[in-house]
């Protein structure tokens, strides 16, 4: 039987049989996997602290026929302080999500893999920022290669001056009202929402405190960013409802 080690991070886990479960991982070199761990159920189970949601470790696998199983687990970062609030917990919920609806498959994303241990890590510590879910949003779309075009309008080519401007998810970027074509699913913006958003791609992630846009323009990137996540998920990440809900108690969410 075929063993091989990798280190990665368990975006969630579902119960199969009493004490079982199956993992979602997403391997720094190996993309995404879906492991068999058994009896990690159990109260005395030595895997069971390295095999919990968000749980940063290093794992010794079976290659198996039809799914590969666990044979030892070592949690390099278990990642507790994302436990503390709920509003924290939804948050890295849905970033875990997101980094399952976009991996692939035994198709490595080490940029992704790197991102997604940074923002767990900074979510509800002293690191932490309104805009860094935003960022992270922004970062795993040019990651999975969905980069919408914000620099120029994509029909004339023009670089914008002024407001309002159309940003388009179908298309992946931004029109001039010249050139806007009338496209339902499109997002009419201000100028600084869309360069908010080209510095959310580029700028440190503890340099978030920087930028500070007001209420509209955060709503405006809100729209821009899940709007086309949920398009090319082509369905409304399970977690984003509520996580919506939570907006009305902490800015953060």
């Amino acid at each position: 039987m075929k063993l091989y080690r990798t280190e990665g991070v368990v975006l969630r886990t579902y119960s199969v049989r009493e004490a079982d479960k199956v993992l979602v991982l997403f391997s720094r070199d190996l993309g995404k996997l879906r492991l068999w761990a058994h009896g990690v159920a159990k109260p005395g189970s030595h895997k069971r602290g390295a095999v919990q949601p968000f749980c940063h470790g290093q794992f010794l696998v079976a290659a198996g026929r039809e799914i590969d199983t666990v044979r030892q687990a070592e949690a390099l970062d278990g990642h507790s302080h994302l436990h503390t609030d709920l509003v924290t917990l939804t948050r890295a919920t849905y970033a875990c999500e997101l980094v399952e609806g976009f991996g692939v498959e035994g198709q490595p994303n080490v940029q992704l893999y790197v991102l997604l241990l940074e923002t767990l890590g900074r979510l509800g510590t002293t690191g932490d920022d309104p805009l860094l879910l935003p960022a992270f949003e922004a970062r795993l779309l040019d990651l999975s290669g969905f980069r919408p075009e914000l620099k120029t309008c994509l029909e004339c080519g023009a670089v914008p001056d002024r407001s309002p401007l159309y940003f388009s998810p179908l298309m992946g970027g931004i029109q001039c009202t010249s050139c806007h074509t009338g496209d339902d699913g499109a997002l009419t913006v201000s100028l600084g929402s869309v360069r908010t958003l080209e510095s959310l791609r580029s700028l440190p992630l503890d340099r978030l405190s920087t930028l500070r846009p007001d209420a509209g323009t955060s709503r405006e990137l809100t729209r821009m960013l899940r709007n086309t996540i949920s398009l090319h998920l082509e369905k409304q990440p399970k977690s984003l409802s509520f996580l919506a809900d939570l907006t009305t108690f902490s800015p953060k969410a």
